[in-house]
């Protein structure tokens, strides 16, 4: 298991099945520019992952609906993820965001 994975109960808690859903840890580093006041963010832990808007909801949407069709489509099709060990850490000025995806 890599360190991007959380940890997973044997089985379902609410009793509607007996399969784990995978679960990963999306690491999001935020900036804002201040020629525009945008918001950039990029996934921490993820290579290739960048995005703009103009609110942190909207952002976050989209980079983690790109975090998620980026680790489903390696899970599908049984490739390693390209997972950056050690995540980017954030520069002074940035924000970190940690958010649980469930595939």
């Amino acid at each position: 298991m890599s360190s991007q994975s959380l940890n997973q109960l044997p089985d379902a808690t609410c009793g509607t099945g007996t399969d784990s859903v995978p679960v990963f840890n999306c690491i999001v580093i935020l900036s804002r520019d201040p020629a525009t006041a945008r918001l950039r963010g990029r996934i921490a832990n993820l290579a290739d992952i960048s995005a703009d808007g103009n609110a942190e909801r909207e952002l976050l949407m989209a980079l983690t609906k790109r975090f998620k069709a980026t680790v489903q489509d390696c899970v599908q099709n049984q490739r390693a993820i390209p997972w950056i060990e050690p995540p980017v850490q954030p520069a002074p000025g940035e924000m970190q965001r940690f958010i649980p995806i469930h595939l």
